[in-house]
Order: structure tokens, then C-alpha cells, then sequence
């Protein structure tokens, strides 16, 4: 269910909020989850915006993160919020866009 990447749960939860949308339901959001999948990979983002943040500082080099859904790119922007070493902000366009974490 979950799908390559999550592609699959994430087109799934695009769906849902799309018919949402359609028909009416603009202010429900939709999240779709199966075996705590958005949980781990919550946990996952944010060792990846650490991670990835600490090279910037060492490298003094921007970093362009692979391209991903906006709920997952503001999980990284909120995980860099507070280090003040850093700054981030999305580059590309939908649905190639991509985090670019650089030195502040």
C-alpha cells in the first residue's frame, strides 16, 4: 500500500484530497496512513535535515535535497527552523521541487 518511496500512499492521499476538494470539503485535510508509515517517516526527514545540515556547515556548500511532496519539504524546513547555522527554502517547480539547505 505504501508503495515505492511512498509514492503509492502519497498519490492515494492526493486523490482523497482532490475529491474532498471537488466536492466540497476544501478545509478537511486529508492524511493517510498505514503501519505508522508517516510516523517513521517523519522520524526519517528529520535525521536527514540534521544530517544534511551539519555538511552544509562543513562543507560551507548548498545542498539540494531530492525532490518530494510539500508536506514532507516543510517537515525539513520546520526541522532547520531554529539552526541558526543554516537557512532553507524550495527551489524547482511542482513536482520537482526540492529543499536547498545552505550556509547562513
Amino acid at each position: 500500500m505504501i508503495g515505492k518511496h511512498g509514492r503509492t500512499i502519497n498519490a492515494l492521499q492526493s486523490l482523497a484530497q482532490l475529491f474532498l476538494n471537488h466536492h466540497g470539503a476544501a478545509h478537511v485535510m486529508v492524511e493517510l496512513d498505514v503501519a505508522d508509515y508517516r510516523e517513521r517517516r517523519a522520524a526519517t526527514l528529520a535525521r536527514l535535515a540534521d544530517n544534511t545540515a551539519r555538511e552544509v556547515v562543513a562543507s560551507g556548500k548548498p545542498i539540494y535535497l531530492d525532490p518530494m511532496p510539500s508536506f514532507e519539504r516543510k517537515q525539513i524546513h520546520a526541522a532547520l527552523a531554529s539552526n541558526h547555522y543554516v537557512t532553507t527554502y524550495s527551489a524547482g517547480k511542482e513536482p520537482h521541487r526540492a529543499v536547498v539547505i545552505e550556509p547562513a
